[in-house]
């Protein structure tokens, strides 16, 4: 393989048998291919402590997302409070409105007439579901 000295470029390459240098090109002598012992463990103490600082910055960015998953694990949990809660109101709601659906003798304007009374007040949603059935239209007569 032929050689070009390029300006600025310092490579060189052992000549390749059978083909001829390229005048001014010169072979590394053998006694430096090999590296020195203290080279080697110089070397070895760079490369440790830059394994190190990668192995402290990776600590330090999983310790900051798991400060931020801890933040919006947190967010997640109250949103599904809010959830659960409107859940059980919903259902409540569902529950009041079938027990007066039941209730002989109330028309459909009186039931949803009382029915908004009765979802004003939660105190009121709780005294309804405790009454018997004969005591219910007597009470759903007095909020109208």
């Amino acid at each position: 393989m032929l050689h070009e000295k390029i300006p600025g470029c310092d490579l060189k390459e052992p000549p390749i048998p059978g083909v001829p240098a390229a005048s001014g090109a010169t072979v590394a002598p053998s006694s430096s291919a090999a590296p020195s012992a203290s080279y080697i463990e110089r070397n070895k103490r760079k490369r440790g402590s830059k394994n190190e600082e990668v192995i402290d910055i990776v600590v330090d960015s999983m310790r900051d997302m798991k400060g931020a998953y801890q933040e919006h694990t947190a967010v997640l949990v109250d949103m599904v409070s809010c959830f659960k809660h409107e859940k059980e109101r919903a259902e409540r709601r569902m529950k009041l409105m079938a027990l007066l659906r039941d209730v002989p003798g109330l028309s459909g304007d009186d039931r949803m007439k009382a029915g908004l009374s009765i979802l004003r007040d939660n105190s009121l949603i709780d005294m309804v579901f405790q009454l018997q059935p004969e005591e219910l239209l007597p009470f759903l007569k007095k909020l109208l």
